[in-house]
């Protein structure tokens, strides 16, 4: 497999990104970027894309990684509607991606943290815990154009990759205590319910409250009834961020039975009350099927990295 490995001494550079509507019958043009990385990350597919010969087909939680200096474009028409988000960034530094065995990087990168400043990741891969990841997209796309002084936009596009890294990692452990977390979250996910409960949880895989407890802590740092929490919050912000759902209807949809209680824990949590959340990503951009992603490389950009050319000059 194919894999992209990115040192981060220094921050990414956020170059542009947004989200992608088309209806069935769009297929991405050709293109090539000329220095820069595109990730894509599917919300809904399919999408049919090639990179130099190699073809990919990405569905809901797909992500794929465009190398700088490659021939990319569709190669077959999307027969339904299709919405992805794309953001294109520049690294700091002269990593150059490889082959190696799955596996081989997994046992390698099974870590908490990465190592060295380094992380891998291949070039694509399903997320299976994917609405995280779409927060923190939206989060980097609603950021007003140089509106901080600290690139705001770096930082978190940085944070983007390093928590794509640990999911990767994470999800494709193969301990039997590592399947057995695996099977147990997608099971928590697929039953949520207002009144789910940790003894309801830990008699689905016959294990004591307090051992499954300690033992779901150990693999995730949370506790069961911390994870609860976690993926109520997590579906109130996407929520929150692709809707207009009111607050309270917001609430009943995330699982609390109580609005002031969710009022209560999301304020705990992200330090804003729903109302100013949603506020945050008003501006978030959207595509048109005829958008030109074609643009200079900003002057911040250029100043710090002197190796990437101008727009349509592919190094030999």
């Amino acid at each position: 497999m194919l894999f992209f490995p990115f040192t981060l001494e220094k921050t990414l550079l956020y170059y542009q990104g947004g989200e992608f509507t088309s209806t069935g019958g769009w297929q991405l043009s050709k293109g090539n970027n000329h220095g820069d990385y595109e990730l894509i990350f599917c919300i809904e597919g399919p999408i049919y894309l090639q990179i130099d010969q190699t073809h990919y087909v990405l569905n809901s939680g797909d992500l794929l990684l465009i190398p700088p200096f490659k021939d990319f474009g569709g190669y077959q028409s999307s027969p339904r509607s299709v919405s992805y988000y794309w953001i294109r960034f520049f690294s700091q530094a002269r990593d150059n991606m490889f082959e190696e065995d799955e596996q081989h990087i997994i046992d390698e990168m099974r870590i908490d943290e990465p190592a060295n400043n380094r992380i891998v990741l291949p070039v694509t891969f399903k997320l299976a815990d994917p609405d995280q990841t779409i927060v923190l997209i939206n989060q980097i796309l609603a950021i007003y154009p140089d509106s901080s002084p600290l690139q705001e936009r770096d930082y978190l596009t940085s944070a983007l990759l390093i928590k794509l890294f640990k999911h990767y990692v994470s999800q494709n452990g193969y301990s039997e205590e590592n399947a057995r977390i695996r099977f147990l979250k997608e099971w928590i996910r697929a039953n949520m319910s207002n009144n789910l409960t940790v003894r309801e949880i830990s008699a689905r895989v016959d294990l004591n409250p307090d051992y499954l407890t300690r033992l779901f802590k150990g693999q995730t740092g949370m506790t069961l009834h911390q994870y609860l929490n976690h993926l109520k919050i997590e579906v109130a912000t996407l929520l929150l961020v692709r809707t207009d759902m009111p607050i309270n209807q917001i609430a009943t949809n995330a699982y609390f039975n109580d609005p002031r209680v969710f009022m209560r824990h999301f304020k705990k949590s992200t330090g804003v009350t729903p109302s100013e959340y949603r506020k945050s990503y008003d501006t978030l951009p959207e595509d048109s099927p005829n958008v030109d992603a074609k643009i200079p490389i900003p002057k911040r950009i250029a100043d710090l990295i002197d190796y990437v050319p101008e727009n349509g000059d592919i190094p030999e």
